[in-house]
């Protein structure tokens, strides 16, 4: 018969002074998946309300006074913290269950093995329940070293419908899930989306989310909402509910009747603005599509001369500017006010460039223009369009100041058939198009002109793709060239720069009305062609890798774009703590630092330091270096 192994004897819980109990290498747990600064703030709140075990530490087989923590090494941490904070003193009694040395490592081992964790459910009801009673939001947060935030996020946890609640307890919602459904406070609302998800993809936190705020607008990327403002909407008493669990989220406008009124009143008062440019009408719609913008015809601004005054302001602008890229051209980066100096000074050179661009008044007058919302919120104000009563008015204008053979071919091809049916126009203008086709096949020459013409119509011009004075059908995606919305300050750096610079060479070269670019394109020589149409071939390059990106294909072909052209990253971007380092986790900063060759010693040395003192070993190691994170790598 196996004798059975008696029950380790305790030798009782005594009181012992901080400063006799030191850590111990038998204690079984070496993470640590808590905060010890949470803890510490507990312990201050409401005391240690579990006692240590420890072992009287032996010297030459005799006791020393002094004892080694076997369990509860993170409650043993907390109370040093609280000694640092000098909320406690090294006196501090703690109470502590003395066990036999030959006991210690099975005793540790059994504290933190049988014990069961609280489910999170719980500790969000309890957290309900202490600000049901009566606590603070402050004091709660205090008392569990939390942020104040952290503490609506359960409170919000708790108010989600008492039978999803009851299902996440069991298992069967996760809690990013239960996450995104404490996006609403609607009971009914939770559990029929939940119900109605039937797949495991409809499911996902994304789609629970938007599927609860579908009758909401998303202050976030609406333009609606982009373009009235936040602060303009809540000043008019508007609602906006946050959702706590997502970072970055501006929230959601419950008051979809005031907003688009909002809009509405500040399209108003742009459009008055714009109509005192001379315009003979202006109109305002939220949005403007293809369908509306084709129904009209289409004037061009000419190219004029700066008066004397604004020219001299350009060219000190451009002088200023060069006299700074040179003083910081060894730099990496320019200073603070320097960079602040450059953009304010690229802004109002744009500006001034602009001015250059002027409508004809004799053609403003017949004009219109329509003030609407576009991409990113931003107001959108199509200038120059002709409405079909105002055209004959118009053809006899330009006829009377002499206009070019283009205008006269254009007149002339569209009163030819104008006898005929449409249908029959249709059925004989789709002959003369199919024609056309054979012939350009054989004519690669006129092929590239054409190709070339009908990009820098809509990459040179302000020519939109409703109205293009090109016969060609390639139509330019006019929200995948633009950049800006995808990185921040990305007009600053050195490829975007290189790009403006030849955008500027190519305007002043071009004709002045995109009607002429192709009489320009067909006399010059193919170098200038090819060179042309490289610039407009590079404005629609597109290798962004959006959030959830599904389709591989266009990322693929980019990587062997790349590769075509040998592109090497550490020419055009440089590593810094806002471009990477500081938008990073500690390991991955570890990992840059041990690319850049730091010894084992200096890396244990690094990991010690806290994130912001990382970056800035990062920045500095790396700043003279080729350096790259491994997405921009070849």
């Amino acid at each position: 018969m196996t004798k059975e192994k008696p029950i380790t004897q305790l030798t009782g819980i005594v009181d012992i002074q901080l400063k006799e109990l030191l850590r111990s290498d038998r204690n079984v747990r070496t993470t640590s998946t808590n905060s010890v600064a949470e803890l510490a703030a507990s312990i201050r709140a409401h005391g240690l309300l579990q006692n240590l075990t420890v072992v009287a530490q032996l010297k030459n087989g005799k006791p020393t006074g002094k004892y080694t923590v076997v369990a509860g090494a993170r409650r043993h941490a907390a109370l040093l913290e609280l000694v640092k904070q000098k909320v406690i003193t090294t006196k501090y009694l703690v109470p502590c269950l003395i066990v036999d040395e030959s006991a210690a490592l099975e005793t540790s081992l059994a504290e933190n093995v049988v014990r069961e964790e609280m489910h999170p459910a719980d500790q969000f009801v309890a957290f309900k329940a202490m600000i049901d009673e009566g606590a603070g939001l402050e004091d709660v947060a205090a008392r569990f070293g939390l942020t104040v935030k952290a503490v609506q996020q359960r409170l919000k946890l708790a108010n989600v419908s008492p039978r999803l609640f009851a299902l996440y307890r069991q298992g069967g919602i996760n809690l990013s899930q239960l996450m995104a459904l404490a996006v609403s406070d609607d009971h009914a609302a939770q559990e029929r989306v939940w119900d109605s998800a039937s797949q495991e993809w409809q499911r996902e936190p994304g789609r629970l989310r938007e599927a609860l705020t579908e009758s909401k607008v998303d202050a976030s990327n609406d333009p609606l909402a982009l373009f009235v403002g936040i602060e303009a909407y809540t000043a008019a008493g508007g609602q906006l509910e946050r959702d706590l669990f997502q970072e970055d989220h501006e929230g959601y406008l419950t008051d979809r009747e005031l907003l688009d009124r909002l809009a509405r009143e500040k399209l108003l008062a742009l459009s008055e603005q714009v109509k005192a440019e001379g315009w003979k009408w202006v109109e305002i719609a939220p949005t403007s599509d293809y369908s509306e913008l084709s129904k009209y015809g289409k004037i061009y601004p000419a190219r004029i001369p700066l008066p004397a005054e604004l020219q001299r302001e350009l060219d000190n602008l451009k002088a200023e500017e060069n006299a700074l890229r040179e003083a910081h051209e060894e730099a990496d980066e320019y200073p603070e006010g320097v960079e602040a100096r450059l953009l304010e000074i690229e802004e109002r050179v744009a500006q001034l460039r602009d001015a250059h661009l002027a409508f004809r008044p004799e053609e403003q007058v017949l004009a219109g223009a329509i003030v609407s919302i576009g991409y990113g919120g931003k107001p959108d104000i199509h200038r120059g369009l002709v409405r079909r009563e105002d055209k004959r008015e118009l053809d006899a204008a330009k006829a009377g100041e002499g206009s070019g053979d283009a205008d006269t071919t254009a007149t002339s091809e569209q009163s030819q058939g104008s006898d005929l049916s449409a249908s029959l126009v249709e059925d004989l203008t789709t002959h003369k198009t199919a024609a056309l086709r054979a012939e350009l096949v054989s004519r690669p020459n006129i092929a590239l002109v054409a190709v070339t013409h009908n990009l820098a119509v809509q990459l040179c011009y302000e020519a939109r793709a409703y109205d293009l004075p090109t016969a060609v059908s390639i139509t330019v995606v006019q929200d995948a060239i633009h950049l800006y919305k995808h990185a921040k300050g990305i007009e600053l750096t050195p490829a975007q720069k290189a790009l403006d610079e030849k955008r500027e060479y190519w305007r002043s070269v071009l004709p002045e009305n995109p009607e002429e670019l192709w009489g320009w394109l067909i006399q010059r020589d193919v170098a200038v062609v090819l060179d042309l149409l490289a610039f407009c071939a590079a404005q629609t390059v597109y290798a962004v890798r959006l959030p959830h990106e599904s389709s591989r294909s266009r990322l693929a072909a980019a990587a062997e774009l790349a590769s075509a052209v040998s592109l090497d990253m550490a020419k055009w971007w440089k590593p810094s703590g806002d471009a990477y380092f500081g938008r990073v986790k500690r390991d991955q900063i570890i990992a840059a630092l041990t690319d850049a060759a730091a010894t084992p010693e200096e890396i244990e040395a690094l990991k010690t330091k806290k994130k912001a003192e990382l970056v800035e070993e990062a920045e500095k190691r790396l700043a003279n270096t080729n350096w790259l994170p491994e997405i921009l790598r070849r």
